[in-house]
């Protein structure tokens, strides 16, 4: 039983029906499907992996609807892409309930290739273009594997799509902000808390009425997790025909790939996690540490450096920092009007301050000293400069970035995003509990923290959580580590927890280096979305080690290009 739903039913008998003319056309590899495994009803472990290009899945997607994914078909040359058939849930894999998902091949240019599989984390812990980024970033990698790509259950494409209102449930850089207009997220006021629950509100109802849904009509939502995803994952592996594989993970691609570690520690070979999300700590732990750590970032780190630049924010740290809280001040008292009914509130100022260490300090100032010329500005030429600056910045090219970011991912994302967090186990469902939590974040964190998200989002989610691997660590093999000591996104006590649990692993650490990411990752014909890397010297250890098999024999310090 194919799961159908919101849009789901034509997709399935399209992209089946072509898969049948094209057998015939013998235009289709099938790779022959190991025994079946413990847990893997024959009828899934049997199935054969048809292969196919990529760009010639265009015209499937766009019958079925899928604008995003029909696009990205288009800068998928030189990859095979295979529908994947899989229980719905794993938990009872033999019920009759199945789901679809979509994986991507990079063939190697080796010999003897083996499967490398690659998560560019964010949105959805991985792509179909991932393989394309890795190799585009590191081209070694294609001497020894098969790259391999992935979109999970939740994400578009899949049977299981989480489709959320953007214009509700967040932006698309996955902060989960949401609208946040009419109030300031620093005001904890009876108005403004029962304002902010409201939208949460109307943001759980819009994802769940977006879920793709079984053929009874029970949603799909609840089966958005890593503990359901690994197990699609190692099911590809067994399709792969490999007894083991190796796995190069960024970002959120590195809790998706410790889990699939720690739940099949038998079939690792290779394991490159760079930036990693604290194996020790909650999604939502890790959210609020990421706000203290950003709001350190600005005072420490950027206050510091823009006073060097002769601004007129101030000489020193202390009258930066001083400016930049009048600025925001002033902008909840009297927002910026922009074309279309849009304003410039207080709230938007903090995503701009929350990038500090991932963007550069150029371009934070830059919107800084944009922003204040507006809101201190008067009818001069210089006023109505500043006014279209923002409009450039702030509406036209976010709008652009999200279309791009939304072709390259095959769709937006939230929906993914906030199926997989609201099942988390962690989150309180005590609403007095969250706004107690919430408020000493924001006051923690003033100039970074980015409103209550999904801790009042997650509060309201009508699924049980649901944990992930409840395996120990002791049978996963050694892994590489990699981090940027000030990584204020996935901070560096994330990769030396893991590294801790994990006996015979190795963390190689970029000394004074305050970016997320450390590899390279370039994606074709010049796309956005691509890392320059932060050191040769790490990168060239974690292709050796891909390479060879072979770990460092210590820790290692790396310095920044």
């Amino acid at each position: 039983m194919v799961l159908g739903g919101r849009a789901r039913r034509s997709r399935v008998v399209v992209a089946a029906g072509s898969a049948v003319l094209i057998g015939f056309a013998g235009s289709v590899t099938a790779t022959a499907a190991p025994v079946s495994e413990v847990g893997v009803p024959p009828g899934f472990a049997e199935q054969e992996l048809r292969w196919r290009p990529c760009p010639s899945d265009l015209l499937d997607h766009a019958l079925a609807g899928d604008g995003y994914a029909a696009a990205r078909s288009a800068v998928l040359p030189g990859l095979d892409c295979a529908r994947i058939r899989t229980p719905l849930d794993w938990a009872h894999p033999a019920d009759g309930r199945e789901a679809t998902f979509w994986i991507s091949r990079l063939p190697g240019t080796g010999s003897a290739t083996t499967p490398l599989l690659t998560s560019t984390g964010g949105s959805g812990a991985g792509t179909l273009l991932d393989p394309h980024s890795f190799s585009g970033g590191m081209p070694k990698l294609r001497e020894s594997f098969d790259l391999v790509g992935f979109d999970a259950r939740g994400t578009s494409t899949s049977s299981t799509a989480q489709s959320c209102d953007p214009a509700v449930s967040g932006d698309p850089g996955l902060l989960g902000t949401g609208p946040r207009e009419g109030y300031d997220i620093l005001d904890f006021s009876a108005p403004s808390v029962a304002r902010q629950l409201d939208d949460a509100r109307r943001w759980t109802e819009r994802c769940l009425a977006g879920a793709a849904t079984t053929p009874d009509g029970a949603s799909t939502a609840p089966y958005v997790t890593y503990w359901q995803t690994v197990r699609d994952l190692d099911l590809v592996r067994q399709l792969l025909r490999a007894d083991k594989w190796s796995y190069l993970g960024v970002s959120q691609g590195t809790a998706l790939g410790r889990e699939l570690a720690r739940t099949f520690p038998g079939h690792v070979d290779r394991w490159v996690l760079d930036s990693v999300v604290d194996p020790l700590r909650s999604p939502n732990a890790v959210l609020q540490e990421r706000y203290r750590a950003r709001q350190q970032a600005v005072e420490t780190e950027f206050a510091p450096w823009a006073a060097t630049r002769g601004t007129v924010l101030g000489d020193n740290a202390d009258r930066v920092l001083a400016s930049i809280t009048k600025l925001r001040a002033d902008l909840a008292a009297r927002p910026v009007q922009l074309p279309g009914g849009q304003a410039f509130t207080a709230n938007d100022l903090n995503p701009i301050l929350f990038g500090v260490g991932n963007a550069a300090n150029e371009a934070v100032l830059s919107k800084l000293l944009t922003i204040r010329a507006a809101v201190y500005g008067d009818s001069s030429p210089a006023s109505v400069q500043a006014v279209v600056a923002m409009v450039s910045q702030f509406q036209l090219s976010p709008l652009i970035d999200r279309e791009l970011g939304a072709v390259l991912s095959g769709a937006p994302r939230q929906g993914w995003w906030t199926a997989y967090n609201c099942n988390a186990a962690e989150w309180s469902h005590d609403t007095n509990a969250v706004l107690a939590e919430q408020q000493w974040a924001a006051e923690q964190a003033p100039l970074t923290y980015l409103g209550m998200g999904f801790s009042a989002v997650c509060a309201q989610w009508p699924f049980p959580g649901r944990a992930d691997s409840q395996s120990e660590w002791g049978e996963v093999p050694g892994m590489l580590l990699i981090t940027n000591e000030l990584d204020a996104v996935t901070p560096a006590g994330g990769a030396r927890a893991l590294r801790d649990l994990v006996a015979g692993s190795r963390l190689v650490t970029v000394e004074g280096k305050a970016a997320h990411l450390v590899l390279p990752q370039r994606t074709p014909f010049g796309l956005p979305g691509g890392v320059p890397g932060t050191s040769s010297c790490a990168t060239d250890i974690a292709v050796r080690y891909l390479m060879t098999g072979e770990l460092p024999p210590k820790d290692q310090t790396c310095k920044t290009n």
